[in-house]
């Protein structure tokens, strides 16, 4: 059995370890406190550099494998411009690439697929089929 002494010097030896560990504790916490401020106060990255100008098909491609994204969500993903990336939505449209559907704050932007072309061939051929008949 130990003796009341050995159990108080116990303690204190626990005491100390605990106090080293609280002081590391404290240092990391106001390192990460300094970072975060620091972090504040510089510009984000993409405030810092221009935005930069995205070919047409990486725009295309972002849009593949989505339900439809905005023009905003888009320029975002791509770290380019509101009105670059619309001007080139416009021409991959009137190229029959991609499509839009909603109005306004509600437009979604789509990528046309193979599946929708080949929908869009056999609903002529059938209209062409009844007319004949």
């Amino acid at each position: 059995m130990r003796t009341t002494e050995e159990i108080v010097d116990s303690i204190d030896t626990r005491l100390v370890e605990l106090s080293d560990q609280i002081k590391t504790l404290e240092s990391a916490r106001s390192a990460l406190d300094q970072r975060e401020r620091a972090r504040r106060k510089t510009p984000p990255p993409r405030a810092r550099r221009g935005l930069r100008a995205v070919p047409a098909d990486q725009v295309e491609s972002l849009l593949s494998g989505n339900g439809g994204l905005s023009t905003s969500e888009l320029a975002a993903r791509a770290d380019a411009s509101r009105d670059h990336v619309l001007g080139l939505l416009r021409e991959l449209e009137a190229a029959g690439r991609v499509r839009r559907t909603g109005q306004r704050r509600g437009t979604r932007w789509h990528q046309i697929t193979d599946e929708d072309r080949i929908r869009v061939r056999a609903a002529e051929l059938e209209a062409t089929r009844r007319r004949t008949s």
